[in-house]
């Protein structure tokens, strides 16, 4: 009796456990002539599901029987994750065949070395601690002096934005000296022990301007901020070892003689120092974005269809602001898609790009002079500028297959 129960128990868990996990083919094609390393392959886990049949808890990515780094995020913080997000190098027009193991448990999560991080802080008003946070929302749209940094803040191991928490919603920059994680350690403002020990700084003074790469209201003529708004919420939706998220999102904007519901979420991938914004709206409308030209000395870009940049050097930010403030040299540039893309304008502190759509991606990146083994001259940072918008031209097709 006691043999046959042990029998049938073992039977049943081998259907459980073929239950809990299954395999999935996800193919990954490089379309393009051009090599391209750590390129971000975005599954939907609603595929994942469909073809594994499971309620999908954890994942294990395989890639020639080797497990490389993957996360799973739940972008509408109901829970269950969305997508499935992994990096991949691939050469000129490769295709190469991941083996994905899919779980309706935790069985499969391994913890990997964090390559990325988003963060944000609320202030306490009595004691002046900051506390994390990972949403801070106002219906006046104002938090600037409420949270440490101002807002939101995300990095790789090249490069750090924050995005202001106001009617300006600016995207600002922290440079690295050291391609490394910092901002945990300095909170975006690094004492001078730090930048003895070689940690990276606040670079850049925005004041009104499109900063880099900061989607803005146009009245025809001029720059408007997102305002006014009857709430604003920042949140950090995703902070882990492929790729971090945050995002800003204003409700009951009222531009154009329109009430728009915008949100923007910003990514960024390990091993890019680029960012990825996505922009959803309930309607349709005119925006703009740039980089600001507010530099003492400065040379553009302007002669790529959808894209500008700049590389330029001055005094970033006010002398009150940071004491060891002196001339910085910064690139900066955006590219955004032909189909949204309305034309090119300029004014006195930005280059700019007039969007007009719905619901988009558009891309931004930044270096600082004075990353070691980085860009020193315009004509490089230039140069990395045009082949970067090549590859976002041609991003890699993915397949997802059942084995």
């Amino acid at each position: 009796m006691n043999r046959i129960y042990l029998i049938l128990l073992a039977v049943c868990l081998g259907v459980v456990s073929a239950q809990a996990a299954s395999v999935v083919r996800v193919t990954v094609e490089n379309i393009s002539s051009l090599a391209q390393n750590n390129v971000p392959v975005v599954v939907p886990v609603s595929k994942l599901s469909t073809k594994s049949g499971i309620k999908i808890v954890s994942a294990a990515v395989n890639v020639a029987s080797k497990q490389i780094a993957s996360q799973l995020d739940d972008l509408n913080r109901d829970g269950s994750a969305d997508e499935l997000v992994f990096l991949v190098n691939l050469k000129s027009k490769q295709k190469l065949t991941v083996s994905v193991k899919v779980a309706s448990d935790s069985s499969l999560y391994k913890k990997f070395p964090k390559k990325t991080h988003a963060q944000m802080w609320r202030k306490d008003p009595n004691t002046k601690a900051i506390i994390p946070t990972v949403e801070e929302s106002s219906p006046t749209g104002n938090l600037y002096r409420s949270l440490h940094h101002h807002g939101p803040a995300i990095e790789s191991e090249y490069m750090a934005y924050r995005l202001y928490f106001d009617e300006k919603q600016t995207v600002d920059l922290y440079g690295k000296k050291k391609h490394q994680l910092e901002l945990m350690d300095t909170k975006w403002y690094p004492t001078d022990q730090q930048i003895a020990e070689g940690y990276g700084d606040d670079i850049l003074w925005v004041k009104a301007t499109a900063g880099c790469g900061t989607i803005k209201g146009w009245d025809g003529k001029k720059v408007t901020h997102i305002s006014p708004v009857s709430n604003r919420t920042g949140r950090v939706i995703a902070s882990g070892p492929v790729r971090s998220i945050i995002e800003m999102e204003a409700d009951g904007w009222q531009y154009g003689g329109k009430t728009i519901d915008i949100k923007q979420r910003y990514i960024i991938y390990a091993g890019h120092r680029d960012m990825e914004v996505q922009v959803t709206q309930n309607k349709s409308t005119t925006l703009c974005t740039g980089v600001q030209t507010f530099f003492d000395t400065a040379e553009k870009m302007t002669d790529v269809t959808g894209v500008v940049a700049i590389w330029g050097t001055g005094l970033q930010y006010p002398v009150t602001d940071n004491v060891r403030a002196k001339p910085q040299t910064v690139g900066m540039a955006v590219s955004v898609p032909e189909s949204v893309l309305k034309q090119s304008v300029s004014d006195k502190d930005n280059l700019l790009l007039l969007l007009e759509g719905k619901n988009f991606t558009y891309h931004i990146t930044a270096a600082w002079e004075q990353e070691e083994g980085g860009f020193k001259q315009s004509k490089d940072f230039f140069d990395y500028v045009k082949k970067w918008n090549q590859q976002l031209q041609h991003p890699a097709k993915v397949s997802v297959l059942f084995y």
